[in-house]
C-alpha cells in the first residue's frame, strides 16, 4: 500500500505522534488551511495530504523514482512539513507553500540517491495513478509549471465542488476552468452575466478563504 498518498492511507495519523511538535503561533500571512495546520488540526493535515500528495507523487516521477520509492518520500516529506510548517514565511509574492514544499522534496529526494551512492532509481508502473504516469517529464519549464498548476487545482476542485449549486459551478466551471467570456456562459446556461460573475466571486471566495497563499495561481487571480 503506498502509505502516505492520502488521508484515506491514515498517512495524516502521525500528526498526533509526541515526537512532532508543532509551532501554535499563527502569524497572520498564512491561509486559513495552514493555520489549522499549525494548530495540528486533523482535518486539514487530510485535506492538505489529498491536495498535495499527487503533486509530491509527480514530482518524484519526474526524478525516476519508483512508486514504492516516491511513497516513501512522500512520508518523509510531509513529516518535515509537520515538524517545520512553522518555520515558512511569506516575506515576499515568490515565497509560495508550493515552492517550498518543491524544496523539500528535492532535498528528500537528493538524500535517497546519496543512501544509494548515487545509483539510479527506475520508473514504474502505477495503476492508481495513469493519468499523472501519461504527462511527459521532459516538459519546458513553464509546461511543467502549468501541469503543476493543473494537478493542484484538480484535487481542490474535488474539495469543495459539493458545496455549490449545479448552476454555479457550471457558471464557474466554463468562465475560469475553461476560460469562456462570462456572456457566453450566461447564454448557454440561460442565466444573467451577473449570475455568472456572482457565481464565480462565490466560488473563488471559498477557495481563498480556506486555501489562501497555500494554493497559489491554481486559479489566477
Amino acid at each position: 500500500m503506498l502509505v502516505g498518498w492520502g488521508a484515506s492511507t491514515g498517512f495524516a495519523n502521525f500528526v498526533t505522534d509526541s515526537s512532532v511538535h508543532l509551532d501554535r503561533t499563527v502569524d497572520s500571512v498564512t491561509s486559513s488551511l495552514l493555520e489549522k495546520i499549525r494548530l495540528q488540526d486533523r482535518q486539514a493535515w487530510e485535506r492538505l495530504v489529498d491536495v498535495y500528495s499527487p503533486l509530491v507523487y509527480w514530482w518524484c516521477k519526474r526524478r525516476g523514482l519508483k512508486p514504492a520509492d516516491a511513497a516513501d518520500i512522500g512520508q518523509e516529506v510531509f513529516l518535515a512539513v509537520a515538524r517545520f510548517v512553522d518555520g515558512f514565511q511569506r516575506e515576499t509574492p515568490q515565497d509560495t507553500f508550493r515552492g517550498w514544499l518543491r524544496r523539500i522534496t528535492d532535498n528528500k529526494i537528493n538524500d535517497r540517491f546519496r543512501r544509494t551512492s548515487g545509483e539510479a532509481i527506475a520508473v514504474g508502473g502505477s495503476d492508481a495513478r495513469t493519468e499523472i504516469e501519461q504527462i511527459p517529464f521532459d516538459a519546458p519549464p513553464e509546461v511543467a509549471q502549468a501541469e503543476e498548476v493543473g494537478i493542484l487545482a484538480s484535487q481542490i476542485i474535488e474539495l469543495v465542488r459539493g458545496e455549490f449549486s449545479e448552476q454555479d459551478w457550471q457558471a464557474f466551471s466554463q468562465n475560469v476552468l475553461e476560460n469562456q467570456a462570462a456572456a457566453e456562459v450566461a447564454q448557454q446556461l440561460g442565466i444573467t452575466r451577473n449570475q455568472v460573475y456572482l457565481a464565480k466571486s462565490r466560488i473563488l471566495r471559498r477557495l481563498r478563504d480556506e486555501f489562501g497563499d497555500a494554493f497559489d495561481g491554481a486559479f489566477g487571480s
